[in-house]
């Protein structure tokens, strides 16, 4: 048996929280040539196959490549602590932590809101992945999840927190500060995606006549469809607030809107780690709803 380069394994743990030599690729930034290559170095070097070629062609562990993972992830952990104890020593807490939420959410509420965490740690690093399907924190594909509803999976090694209620609002384009008939539409939810709280909402307020026309599938696509003039909708208040080309109305009869609850979820083997918890607690401390009543427009549809 030869030295094992412990670099190599980075590697094998990449292929393990991705799934495919492609995706892989992606998250270290190296083509998929290079990966193979020290995935077979690793292999040579303890004298064993560590992957097999499964029924459907996908790349999978052996049972003692599961075994050597397993160790391999409870060392990553370890040197991610260390580099926090080097850190200490410098009166600041380091480290980078792979945080993940559906695209609404990093896109307009964590990026607004880095600045104010960067002053206090900066030197702690958050890479945003912005992902509707749920990352599996137990491969560690991503630190930290924000998710709008409590985890399905994970089990025991999972811990959830919830830390507040998305609130829904009512916004029309600012454009034309008068109600048109194009406005009043209501922008809908493609059938895979009604089950969620707002576009019950929602479908319970229209027919076939006020309906726009539109149907989407994620928060991001309401908001530009709102923004371009295309409808109304219920569309998140902590994404919406700053942005200028949207204006909130109430909803007629001063009804009450749907909110969805934020969970936190971590993994707890790496719960300890001072990085995680600062980013936990910033997340905490987030204004997920919105504090101040629209203006008194009412909404006439």
């Amino acid at each position: 048996m030869q030295d094992m380069n412990w670099d190599d394994l980075r590697y094998l743990i990449a292929l393990y929280r991705q799934g495919s030599f492609a995706a892989a690729s992606r998250e270290l930034g190296q083509d998929e040539t290079t990966i193979a290559r020290r995935i077979r170095r690793l292999e040579a070097s303890l004298s064993t196959h560590l992957l097999l070629r499964d029924n459907t062609g996908r790349q999978r562990l052996t049972e003692l490549g599961q075994k050597l993972v397993t160790h391999a992830l409870r060392m990553e952990t370890e040197t991610r602590q260390m580099t926090e104890i080097l850190g200490a020593d410098r009166d600041m807490i380091t480290g980078t932590v792979r945080l993940t939420a559906v695209p609404v959410v990093t896109d307009r509420i964590l990026t607004q809101a880095f600045v104010g965490f960067q002053n206090i740690h900066p030197a702690i690093t958050i890479e945003l992945i912005p992902e509707s399907r749920n990352l599996s924190l137990t491969t560690r594909e991503a630190d930290l999840a924000l998710r709008l509803g409590p985890p399905k999976t994970g089990g025991s090694d999972i811990l959830a927190q919830r830390i507040g209620w998305l609130e829904f609002g009512l916004y029309q384009s600012a454009a034309n500060p008068h109600q048109t008939d194009t406005q009043s539409r209501w922008i809908m939810y493609e059938p895979s995606h009604a089950h969620l709280e707002q576009a019950n909402w929602m479908l319970g307020q229209s027919d076939l006549k006020s309906a726009s026309g539109l149907k989407v599938a994620d928060l991001n696509t309401a908001i530009e469809a709102v923004a371009n003039g295309l409808g109304q909708s219920l569309l998140p208040i902590a994404a919406c607030k700053t942005d200028v080309r949207l204006r909130r109305i109430k909803a007629a009869g001063g009804q009450d809107l749907p909110k969805r609850p934020v969970w936190l979820l971590s993994h707890k083997h790496q719960s300890h780690l001072h990085a995680i918890q600062a980013v936990k607690h910033w997340l905490s401390q987030l204004d997920w709803g919105g504090l101040s009543p629209p203006p008194d427009i009412a909404n006439h549809s």
